[in-house]
């Protein structure tokens, strides 16, 4: 089973900054660029805004439909500044944002997101290139780290902890709407493992070695779904926790929800805040059925 190493991320995590010394990175030409545009826009889709996907989800209580939300010009003008020349632009605009009155929530999920696929979109129009969408990604990857904490204190409201293991399909890249997903996560009190705290690794290794009691994962390509079924099996074979929820997600769940039982899965959601939300619930029907 494939494992993912930094090398097939499509861009670094926000500890680690891109490389930009070389202004004329090797980048494939011809049918290759547009397979690899292709790719980027794949992955910006399907991760940055994971289109996760289930029937009769509400929205879960703080939800910012009463607060500042950001405007088609605030996407814009955050995008812009990612692809700047300043480092430090965009994290001061979208802090100016917040304090204006808009909520964390709806500055990962409304405007963050957004602005990515946003860069996304600039290179695959010709006006960027690679090196300055890889930078601008990474630093919006870097303002959402910064502003963790902003919104007080993860939420402890459960009688025990709850768990969750948030993976990509072996073999996908890591993408920043995982991160959104396990942010949202952590501020409802779960305890996230996921790409970052586990790379290199199995996920079929990581619930082998420790207790989960929900397992994450997304899928962004179709030519992955049949490993994504083997990973599911092997995670409920191999799990110490033998009831352990499965959710799934991603731009080919959404489009195949069908698919949901063909991997064999427990549930998806349409986006972070209602994959926590039907986390929870999917948790507490596996509690009361065993």
């Amino acid at each position: 089973m494939a494992v993912l190493t930094d090398d097939d991320r499509l861009w670094p995590s926000a500890g680690d900054p891109p490389d930009a010394g070389d202004p004329h990175p090797a980048a494939p030409r011809g049918a290759g660029l547009e397979e690899a545009t292709r790719s980027l826009l794949r992955t910006i889709e399907g991760e940055i805004i994971p289109r996760l996907m289930l029937a009769h989800a509400a929205g879960p209580a703080g939800s910012s439909a009463n607060t500042r939300q950001p405007t088609q010009a605030d996407i814009d003008r955050l995008c812009e500044l990612a692809l700047g020349n300043d480092a430090q632009a965009a994290l001061r605009f979208v802090r100016g944002l917040i304090a204006d009155g808009l909520s964390l929530e709806a500055a990962y999920l409304d405007l963050l997101a957004p602005a990515a696929r946003g860069a996304g979109a600039a290179w695959e129009d010709d006006r960027c290139s690679f090196t300055d969408v890889t930078i601008g990604l990474w630093r919006l990857q870097a303002v959402m780290h910064e502003l963790r904490g902003a919104g007080g204190p993860p939420r402890h409201a459960f009688d025990a902890p709850r768990c969750i293991l948030l993976r990509v399909t072996p073999g996908e890249q890591h993408g920043f709407g995982l991160t959104i997903v396990a942010e949202f996560f952590r501020r409802a009190g779960w305890t996230v493992h996921d790409e970052v705290s586990e790379a290199g690794t199995d996920p079929v290794d990581n619930v082998s070695d420790q207790y989960f009691d929900v397992v994450g994962l997304s899928l962004s390509a179709e030519r992955h779904l049949d490993t994504l079924a083997r990973t599911i099996h092997a995670i409920r074979k191999m799990s110490r926790n033998r009831h352990i929820g499965v959710l799934v997600g991603g731009p080919m769940i959404d489009q195949n929800p069908d698919w949901v039982v063909r991997v064999g899965a427990d549930a998806s959601a349409r986006d972070a805040r209602h994959a926590v939300q039907q986390a929870q619930c999917m948790l507490g029907l596996l509690v009361a059925q065993h």
